[in-house]
């Protein structure tokens, strides 16, 4: 069953055609009509006298920034030229929803960042509400305002980026969008036992929790002597803004740390690891609510 602003739309008993939706749709490929110029492309789905037609080309050319490409063919722009005017010709109709399918995959890295923030502008500008389907996270929660996240056809999560991100409700969540360092714990009398020493949290919360969650981000990794280690540096990996560094526990367990690209770390540094922040979860690898460390 679909439903648009409460109506069905398509059902058991109904199915409106799928050209009378007013949905507008960016592919993948961007799909342009190869014998038309970029102005008769974006005019296609247009209504109205010619005039009409004329001024609302020109109002998305003007949007998208490429009014000096109006006559030119397709094949004559590039890729991401094609892109933008594909997301002007979704647009020149007015639709009610615009459905995006990984439009930005067959572009290269710098040109899609750059294509991802345009667009999203563009979109926000003309006020239409988009569903955007990818297989890239950081792509996901960038480009969006709230987040659906699917796991084999089922709904898992639903939320604004910072909740899927923050505040992941499954361990296969908190693997699935972003780096996430799961770590086996168990209640001692009063304290949850980790690798990195006793946590305190309520014994309703602790006693249930079974993994700790910690994005490499929230560690803080800070030189130490043998005696007061409890990790022993394993990788560097360098990235430009930021590092990861790769530490194995005293309890064996292998973790991955984010941080300031200016501090360097050779390769078997003793290292005292902390959580700064932390999330439990169950055994059934469900969080316990009501319990977010900071």
């Amino acid at each position: 069953q679909v439903l648009l602003e409460k109506l069905e739309i398509s059902g058991k008993k109904i199915i409106l055609p799928p050209e009378s939706r007013k949905f507008g749709m960016i592919f993948q490929d961007f799909a342009l009509f190869p014998h038309l110029s970029i102005e008769k492309n974006i005019a296609y789905g247009v209504k109205g006298s010619r005039r009409e037609k004329q001024k609302r080309v020109e109002e998305l050319l003007k949007l998208v920034s490429l009014q000096h490409l109006a006559s030119k063919m397709p094949h004559q722009i590039s890729g991401g030229e094609q892109q933008r005017i594909a997301v002007a010709r979704a647009l020149a109709p007015r639709p009610r929803l615009i459905l995006m399918d990984e439009p930005f995959s067959n572009l290269d890295y710098k040109l899609r960042l750059q294509l991802r923030r345009e667009i999203r502008v563009i979109l926000k500008h003309e006020g239409v509400a988009t569903i955007l389907v990818t297989h890239d996270q950081v792509e996901a929660i960038t480009f969006s305002e709230r987040v659906l996240l699917m796991n084999k056809g089922k709904l898992v999560q639903a939320g604004t980026p910072e909740e899927i991100y923050q505040q992941p409700q499954t361990l296969w969540a908190s693997s699935f969008v972003g780096e996430a360092n799961h770590l086996s714990v168990e209640w001692e009398e009063t304290s949850l036992k980790s690798p990195f020493g006793f946590l305190e949290v309520p014994a309703e919360i602790g006693k249930e929790t079974r993994i700790l969650m910690v994005r490499p981000e929230d560690f803080i990794l800070v030189s130490a002597p043998d005696g007061e280690a409890n990790g022993i540096v394993k990788t560097v990996e360098f990235s430009g803004a930021a590092q990861t560094v790769g530490v194995e526990l005293k309890c064996g367990e292998k973790i991955q740390v984010s941080g300031s690209p200016h501090l360097l770390w050779n390769l078997e540094d003793p290292v005292k690891i902390t959580a700064e922040r932390y999330l439990c979860f169950n055994s059934f690898g469900d969080r316990l609510d009501g319990f977010i460390a900071k």
